[in-house]
């Protein structure tokens, strides 16, 4: 197989842009509700060079289950994902580690909504303060024991066409709708750790440096060849 630098220099590209993958694997290990991304090289043309979003693979695989004791701490156990409304559009994540803002409505880290089927969902008692908060497995939220909401939970058909926003927000294209999954489970005081393997990505990443020195090698090697080929041409004229 004929061997030249421009295949050489598709190679080194696209082992650089999954070292990045795996590097922010590895920096997500402990990001709640993150799924770690892959790259398929055979999806990519031979002699492409640039690499983005769509050359990126998401494993939406189950994380670790971590108990909290937080009751604002939700999970799921299987597919599903939680609805929120930030930026004046709809996020969906896994990351359950929710709290109450100043007018007592449930959001998540970054100030965004959770949605329940009726909209916002508003926990405070009388504009100012809560009282005991208990979540069944289908959702339902109960403030000292009065039903108050239930949260909106979705899946989709396809997750190969979800696009990720952010660490572990995801949004969908206009042609992907989410449906209301009729079978799920949510565990209150807990949380979804990430669906990352250190030992496995540490194992990838050296060898994809070890690839890329091998590559960078191959490089060296045969511009030192064509080098000595452009001097040689150059002595005998």
């Amino acid at each position: 197989m004929k061997i030249n630098l421009e295949i050489l220099k598709h190679a080194m590209a696209a082992q650089t842009f999954k070292n990045d993958l795996v590097s922010n694997n590895i920096a997500n290990i402990n990001t709640t509700g993150f799924k770690r991304d892959i790259l398929f090289l055979d999806m990519i043309d031979l002699y492409s060079t640039n690499y983005d979003n769509k050359n990126r693979l998401t494993e939406h695989g189950q994380g670790t289950m971590k108990e909290t004791g937080n009751p604002l701490d939700i999970a799921f156990s299987g597919k599903g994902y939680f609805v929120m409304e930030g930026k004046n559009q709809e996020y969906y994540t896994r990351d359950g580690h929710f709290s109450i803002d100043s007018e007592g409505f449930l959001v998540n880290s970054e100030g965004y909504k959770v949605l329940g089927q009726g909209g916002w969902i508003n926990l405070s008692l009388d504009g100012t303060k809560t009282g005991n908060i208990s979540i069944s497995k289908v959702g339902e939220i109960f403030v000292n024991d009065e039903y108050v909401d239930m949260l909106k939970v979705v899946d989709f058909e396809d997750y190969t066409h979800l696009q990720k926003e952010g660490i572990n927000f995801i949004s969908t294209n206009k042609d992907l709708k989410p449906f209301e999954p009729e079978v799920y489970m949510l565990l209150q005081n807990h949380l979804e750790g990430s669906n990352v393997s250190s030992v496995n990505e540490m194992v990838e990443l050296i060898s994809l440096q070890r690839d890329f020195e091998s590559t960078h090698n191959a490089v060296k090697t045969i511009d030192t060849a064509l080098g000595k080929a452009a001097n040689d041409i150059g002595r005998y004229r």
